[in-house]
């Protein structure tokens, strides 16, 4: 299984100009356009699952349902404290699988046969929870959409294989801007770049992440 970290960042490693901002607010103030959003519907087709925090679909509303090339929508894992709200326009889309990730075991979520709860305990990084059920599920290919503090969790545990990131022309400079990860990292990661496209002005570039044992 491979465990890709897709994402969007500014010159400034942000990913969100403040909490909570849509897809819609950063392609209309320049952050990304068509083709980074074409980009991403190129890697959907090829995932299994996709990996988020609550705070990212809360933003987005719901999962992007777009079929892969086995023909099927991706499972999206949300990884959430306190739940999502039952209104959120994700619980209606009914060919998507649902698994919901948290720590708090009192937590319900709407009843529908492709909604799965799985709760994660609070003394462990539930990246490592996540990661097993997806490798047990069969999954290949699994796309990480962050936010900041999912990201962060992910490289923290050494799951992340691959970070496929969208430069963006901009510096926001702004303390409430989301970091690409939320600090702080036990330790660097360290990456290998692999290949590099432009496109206008934005800058695709994929790199491997250089694992290294944990002693």
């Amino acid at each position: 299984m491979r465990i890709i970290n897709v994402m969007a960042a500014s010159l400034d490693g942000k990913i969100a100009g403040h909490h909570l901002e849509s897809d819609r607010e950063r392609r209309d103030y320049g952050f990304t356009n068509k083709a980074d959003q074409d980009f991403v519907r190129h890697q959907l087709t090829m995932a299994d699952a996709v990996v988020t925090g609550a705070d990212s679909l809360r933003a987005s509303q719901g999962a992007w349902q777009i079929l892969n090339h086995k023909g099927r929508f991706a499972t999206w894992v949300v990884l959430t404290r306190a739940g999502l709200d039952p209104s959120l326009r994700f619980w209606a889309q009914g060919e998507v699988d649902k698994w919901i990730v948290t720590p708090n075991p009192d937590l319900t979520i709407p009843v529908a046969p492709k909604n799965r709860l799985i709760v994660a305990p609070q003394s462990d990084n539930p990246a490592i929870l996540v990661a097993k059920h997806l490798e047990d599920a069969g999954f290949e290919r699994v796309l990480l959409f962050g936010g900041g503090h999912v990201n962060r969790m992910f490289y923290d545990a050494g799951l992340v294989d691959e970070l496929c990131l969208t430069l963006c022309p901009l510096m926001l400079g702004s303390s409430d801007a989301s970091s690409l990860v939320t600090p702080t990292l036990s330790r660097p990661v360290f990456f290998r770049l692999e290949s590099s496209n432009k496109n206008g002005d934005l800058l695709f570039l994929n790199y491997s992440v250089h694992k290294v044992p944990r002693t």
